[in-house]
């Protein structure tokens, strides 16, 4: 039975993180701090990333982030969608760059 379980959670992680979503932007400045968040002004308008509980190389990653640059985003929540003209990520996973298309 306990193994059943662990199957279940293993199952339910593993979906979790199938199910993450991804966009394609272009900087239009570089990377702005506020006291909770990180804040990325592109093409596809402001994208607010929930930064409290980052990692040392999630932060390193949106620092790098420069005006100009093409990147890609991922995030654990499912869906990255505006909400009165913002984008909000609170599960931030990471951002790299990438080649503009």
């Amino acid at each position: 039975m306990k193994f059943l379980n662990l199957l279940a959670v293993i199952s339910m992680l593993s979906m979790s993180s199938a199910y993450a979503a991804t966009l394609n932007v272009k900087m239009k400045k570089n990377t702005q701090w506020g006291e909770e968040s990180a804040q990325l002004v592109t093409d596809k308008g402001l994208i607010s990333i929930y930064a409290l509980e980052l990692t040392k190389k999630q932060a390193n990653d949106l620092n790098t982030l420069k005006k100009g640059n093409c990147v890609q985003i991922k995030a654990k929540d499912q869906t990255l969608e505006k909400s009165e003209g913002v984008i909000s990520i609170m599960e931030f996973e990471s951002a790299k760059t990438v080649k503009c298309k």
